[in-house]
């Protein structure tokens, strides 16, 4: 029985997926994987062992997957054939550039993006993640949460569920809690912009903003589609508001993440 082929890492979508010469009645296919190698290799102008790194293949997998991408546009151009574009064995890298998926090697990053996919990344694989929760869904305001929804991460699934009770924990130990706790990454619903530096401070990945339950956030953040809302952010007071509440969220200041 053949071995299972290990998905080539493609850091983009291209923006057309078919080419065709006026008149062209055959096409040929080429596959994600050796788009992603012909853009990286000639495109880019990297070595074989570079793009085979960013690819996540060895040096002579990366020859084969290259050697038929030219065949075939070669065989296009010199044939009148079309060129489509899709399919094939690969996986999106974690992140996103314009709209398209990035890996954490992409030239357009900084070297702060970099260090986050990098451990966005160890956190799938081997991570600590903790949900605000009330019911089942994402609880909205990370201030006053009682429960946190926790979940161990091994090899990118989920091994262990749990739920952590932060009872007798104000906002302002709240951080501590989660760090005392080992986790890695907190997905939440609002939050105030104290409690996001605390979290960064304590080097807890943070993901605001979201709603909905809180299992399928987790599983939504484990297949690369869950993404930080800097707009999840609790700051909007108002002198109209009653005394000490929140006018956004309704709740006191003192019990929440607002500041």
């Amino acid at each position: 029985m053949p071995a299972n082929t290990k998905c080539r890492r493609v850091c983009m979508r291209p923006p057309f997926e078919r080419f065709a010469p006026e008149g062209a009645a055959e096409s040929i296919r080429i596959s994600l994987e050796e788009l992603e190698a012909l853009r990286l290799c000639d495109l880019e102008g990297l070595d074989q062992e570079l793009a085979a790194r960013r690819m996540e293949v060895s040096r002579g997998t990366l020859q084969r997957i290259i050697y038929s991408a030219h065949a075939k546009v070669a065989e296009a151009l010199c044939r009148g054939k079309c060129i489509e574009i899709g399919g094939g064995n690969f996986e999106f890298a974690a992140g996103w550039c314009g709209g398209r998926p990035r890996c954490a090697l992409c030239p357009f990053w900084s070297e702060s993006e970099r260090v986050l996919a990098e451990r966005m990344k160890n956190i799938v694989k081997d991570g600590r993640i903790a949900v605000t929760e009330e019911n089942g869904e994402v609880f909205q305001h990370f201030g006053h949460t009682r429960y946190f929804a926790l979940y161990e991460i091994k090899d990118g699934a989920v091994a262990k569920k749990s739920t952590l009770d932060a009872e007798g924990s104000g906002h302002s130990a709240l951080g501590g809690f989660l760090r005392d706790n080992g986790v890695d990454l907190l997905i939440c619903g609002g939050i105030g912009s104290g409690a996001r530096n605390f979290l960064a401070d304590q080097h807890i990945e943070l993901i605001a903003g979201i709603s909905g339950p809180t299992d399928e956030a987790v599983k939504k953040f484990l297949a690369g589609d869950l993404h930080d809302d800097p707009a999840g952010s609790c700051d909007h007071h108002s002198h109209d508001a009653p005394a000490g509440e929140c006018r956004g969220c309704g709740q006191e200041r003192h019990r929440h993440g607002c500041n």
